[in-house]
């Protein structure tokens, strides 16, 4: 059952986001959390929590229910942390731009392409919560609206919606070489001198090489999603006329909430939405190794000494000297992980399978150690 939307509030600026975030709430509900912290961002934003008494509620249902995910999943790190949720926010939506792309270019264009175009366009503009979109991702949201609209038009007029979709371009052959070309001759000349072979020249040696800096992001640098064929991407020139296009501009930034260092509740929000709240949860302290090592111990006694002597004297009777015990070794901690350790390990292990997907085996590398150090096995 559909949830009930005032009508206030019904503009493609905040209702696609809502829908979304009904839809992903039982299996993604990190994107539905997004989608709705994204909506509460507009209501607050233009001003539409103060229409009448039904958006007022709503949007109260609205941030109640962020709260409610946020504790619910306070060990996510893509609800709980800025940077892994803006990864993996980008992540799905170019795993549904993907899709969606996929369908079309085998020709199988269907009323539900269209609806995952327009999903894929919502996810990208979700973004928008860390700031302005790169160009990269206003090429690939401008390109699946004009899709979804497309698709949807050529259904209501009774076409085939594959018989609109673009074409890509393919890359311009080289012309080939004319051998009566007089720089291609001397190429090719037998009497051409050859190429200088590659040599390695020998370095100084200035010390010891730069180390390798410690890949942590879940994501490299740049793009975090893999890159499409541009020529796939460029819209192409038959666009609809305006009075078809269903789906509305993409909403402003101008009135966008400022994010804080950890996702909060937006800061925007009128005083009366807000609930006390109570401190939160203490995180279990680190294990204190101080009491494993054993009492009683002290520094063993500094060897002995002979006195100098002045004058020769006799060699002195070999004694044994003293050796001190050797103090036992600390007690290493116990490899035995928590339940909530395993639980990130579980975590990173699937970001590794996540990174692979898309090639990244550094990634992928740091994801695996940082999921073996949760188990304590380094």
């Amino acid at each position: 059952m559909a949830e009930f939307l005032p009508t206030a509030l019904k503009i493609p600026e905040i209702s696609r986001f809502v829908n979304r975030a009904n839809q992903l709430r039982s299996i993604k509900p990190a994107i539905a959390y997004w989608c709705e912290y994204h909506a509460v961002n507009q209501i607050v934003g233009k001003s539409l929590h103060s229409s009448d008494d039904d958006a007022f509620l709503y949007t109260k249902t609205l941030i109640e229910r962020l709260e409610t995910t946020k504790t619910e999943h306070a060990t996510e790190e893509a609800i709980v942390d800025n940077d892994v949720a803006k990864a993996y926010v980008e992540q799905f939506a170019q795993q549904t731009f993907n899709r969606a792309e996929r369908t079309m270019h085998a020709g199988k264009v269907t009323r539900q392409t269209a609806d995952t175009f327009d999903a894929a366009a919502t996810f990208f503009d979700v973004l928008r919560e860390w700031g302005d979109p790169e160009p990269e991702v206003l090429q690939k949201i401008k390109f699946a609206k004009w899709n979804a609209a497309r698709i949807l038009k050529a259904i209501r007029e009774g076409k085939d919606p594959n018989e609109s979709n673009p074409t890509p371009v393919k890359p311009r052959e080289m012309p080939a070489l004319d051998l009566n070309d007089p720089e291609v001759q001397e190429l090719t000349s037998p009497g051409a001198v050859p190429p200088k072979p590659v040599s390695v020249e020998d370095a100084v040696d200035v010390g010891e090489p730069p180390k390798l800096v410690a890949q942590d992001d879940y994501f490299p640098a740049g793009s975090t999603v893999p890159q499409t064929d541009p020529t796939e991407n460029s819209p192409s020139p038959l666009t609809p006329p305006a009075q078809d296009m269903p789906f509305g501009n993409s909403p402003s930034t101008s009135s966008q909430v400022p994010l804080q260092p950890s996702p909060h509740i937006p800061t925007k929000v009128p005083r009366e939405f807000i609930s006390p709240v109570g401190p939160p949860p203490e995180d279990p302290s680190a294990p204190d190794f101080i009491d494993s090592v054993p009492l009683g111990f002290s520094d063993p006694d500094p060897p002995e000494v002979l006195p100098e002597s002045s004058f020769a004297s006799p060699a002195p009777t070999p004694t044994l000297a003293h050796v001190p015990a050797p103090s036992p070794t600390p007690a290493v901690g116990s490899t035995t992980a928590n339940f909530r350790d395993i639980n990130q390990a579980q975590k990173h292990a699937k970001w590794a399978i996540s990174a692979l997907n898309f090639e990244d085996v550094p990634t992928a590398i740091g994801e695996l150690r940082k999921a073996l150090a949760a188990l304590g096995s380094q």
